[in-house]
């Protein structure tokens, strides 16, 4: 007998150690890091608890609603060994969160008030109905002889006076009554809406994760749970400060964060990246292309219009109409198409395999000129999607998980800025404040819009494009209404000499300067230019020297762009303006006409 209960008592402590070992342990964590990608979040929660010796289960609530549940991933920073780590949603009555039943109590406190505030109306009705009585007998008393009445006119009178006196006061605590009621059914129904928003797709579930461990023995363990999370994203946008005086310009690099994943990030460091995070690992696998011959001729030479551009047509669409359509918002979308369904890897192969297809007979039916296009948007579109970045944001940051954007510092700087005035009368009547700068920081600015300010005033809306560490960069600080630039064609001579005409012009640009300071102003203008050989352009005169810059030499000058770059001096306008002129002839055969041309 003995025997047998010592065998029982064994068998209930194996069964009570299990037991005990089996208990999970609920441990919600804490946010301690977030990675913002463009479109997703990477979350890492820091979970600590004391955990027994062998296995343990460890089961984190409040996962967010937006979660990538496969993404799931689990690490443990000392002796505690990761089995596995699971993902599953539980069905429950009632929403827990702290902010929801805040609202919810406040809303109940705001019932609670209006309800005391019906029951003081009806009181208040009541007591009127008794005074209202008293105006009654009064009323009847007056239509009585008063000598033969019980009052006398002194106490009717007194009567009176004291019932209006009360009518007053119950008329005003009735209104002050409905005020108050009115401005309490207002504010539940803003607490009304904010719960609803904090409800809003918010399902009936739970969402957890189920973390198994092994240990060696009884150890404070420390667990790093992360997940990928969507509606998480990031911009940049710039505010650059002009100061002039000093040669200089402020440049404030923000980020705007949209951020409604479900779960608050409190008191977490942030980083940004462009990187694209993916939880496919297969690569995908490249299939054959099969070509063959198709009835009709595509030429490869354009005749007057770029048919190269209707044969990538002709090959994406179907349409061989003739017609021409510029490619380049299309190729600029089939990028875009195929980096997104490239962070899929395996998973999007049908479509990565489509996009080769279009890449490849864009190749095979382009000529020589259309493929420098290509290569060139190609080139435009890898510097500013194909940068993979990361900033790392200064201190810890709180960002609750709502609707609008938040705006966060990546970092500001200084930099020397060179500034000069810019004036293209033929385009535009306006003169502007441009800056040429260097990026001098240590941060690679990707491209974005900005604010532009100067002289502590809001300039107007610019954008700047993504500008490596020790790169060049021009920016605008708006339109400067005290400098004004004017064109006009001063003559035109019309000869006709050996069959050909002989067209002699000549322009003059006044620049006035209503501004009490020396400004630099970098004045653009154009002559026609071109490649035809029956049609001269020649004889340019001009009363300024053209600007020396290096790069205008290059690639301008020789296609009729005209730069002058000049000190105009304050207060100089009308008869003391600035005046730029020039001249040039242009021969043609007298059969012919001047016209545009592409290219």
């Amino acid at each position: 007998m003995e025997k047998v209960r010592l065998i029982i008592t064994a068998v209930f402590l194996t069964f009570a150690a299990v037991y005990a070992t089996a208990q999970p342990l609920e441990v919600p964590g804490k946010i301690d890091s977030v990675i913002v990608y463009r479109g997703q979040a990477l979350v890492t929660r820091i979970i600590e608890a004391d955990l027994p010796e062998g296995t343990a289960e460890i089961i984190v609530p409040d996962l967010p609603e937006e979660i990538v549940s496969e993404s799931l991933f689990a690490q443990s920073r000392n002796d505690a060994r990761v089995v596995s780590v699971r993902y599953r949603e539980k069905s429950i009555k009632e929403d827990t969160r702290e902010e929801v039943k805040q609202l919810e109590t406040q809303i109940e406190e705001m019932q609670k008030k209006i309800y005391v505030l019906d029951r003081n109306r009806n009181h208040s009705g009541k007591c009127w109905g008794r005074y209202n009585k008293l105006w009654e007998f009064a009323l009847q008393a007056e239509q009585h002889d008063l000598n033969r009445a019980l009052l006398q006119p002194e106490a009717l009178s007194g009567l009176t006076e004291y019932l209006e006196k009360k009518s007053i006061y119950w008329h005003q605590e009735n209104v002050n009554l409905e005020q108050e009621k009115a401005r309490l059914e207002k504010e539940v129904g803003l607490l009304n809406k904010q719960l609803d928003e904090l409800r809003a797709g918010r399902s009936k579930k739970e969402r957890q994760a189920v973390i198994y461990i092994e240990n060696p023995g009884k150890i404070h363990g420390q667990i790093s749970l992360s997940y990928l999370v969507n509606n998480a994203s990031w911009l940049p946008q710039y505010n650059l400060r002009a100061l002039p005086d000093r040669e200089k310009m402020l440049v404030e690099y923000n980020a705007v964060i949209h951020q409604a994943s479900g779960e608050n990030w409190d008191g977490v460091q942030v980083s940004l990246s462009t990187a694209q995070p993916t939880t496919e690992a297969g690569a995908p696998v490249l299939d054959a292309m099969k070509v063959g011959l198709l009835p009709g001729v595509i030429s490869k030479e354009p005749s007057g219009v770029p048919v190269d551009a209707m044969n990538v047509q002709t090959c994406l669409t179907g349409d061989s109409s003739g017609k021409w359509r510029d490619l380049t918002e299309d190729f600029d979308r089939l990028q875009r198409q195929r980096r997104q369904a490239g962070i899929r890897g395996k998973a999007a192969e049908s479509e990565l395999q489509l996009f080769a297809m279009h890449n490849q007979m864009i190749e095979l039916k382009a000529d020589k000129k259309s493929l420098r296009m290509i290569r060139q948007q190609a080139d435009i579109f890898a510097r500013n999607e194909g940068v993979s970045v990361a900033y790392n944001l200064s201190g810890k940051l709180t960002m609750p998980s709502r609707s609008d954007q938040q705006l966060v510092t990546i970092t500001s700087f200084e930099t020397d800025a060179d500034f000069v005035f810019v004036a293209t009368p033929l385009l535009t009547d306006y003169v502007y404040l441009q800056a040429d700068s260097v990026n001098n920081s240590n941060t690679l600015l990707l491209a974005g819009p900005a604010n532009m300010y100067r002289d502590g005033q809001f300039a107007g809306k610019g954008h700047l494009d993504m500008v490596p560490v020790g790169k060049k960069f021009t920016v605008g600080f708006g339109v400067e209404s005290r400098i004004q630039v004017v064109r006009e064609l001063e003559d035109k001579e019309i000869n006709s000499w050996l069959g050909n005409y002989v067209e002699n012009y000549k322009y003059r640009i006044a620049v006035n300067n209503y501004s009490g300071r020396r400004i630099n102003l970098r004045l653009m203008d154009r002559m026609p230019y071109t490649e035809d050989e029956n049609l001269g352009i020649s004889d340019f005169k001009t009363n300024s020297t053209l600007s020396g810059n290096s790069e205008y030499l290059r690639s301008a000058k020789a296609k009729g762009i005209l730069r002058w770059d000049l000190t105009v001096e304050p207060e100089t306008f009308d008869d003391t303006a600035t005046a730029v002129t020039y001249e040039y002839t242009i021969k043609y055969d007298n059969d012919m006409h001047i016209g545009t041309v592409g290219g």
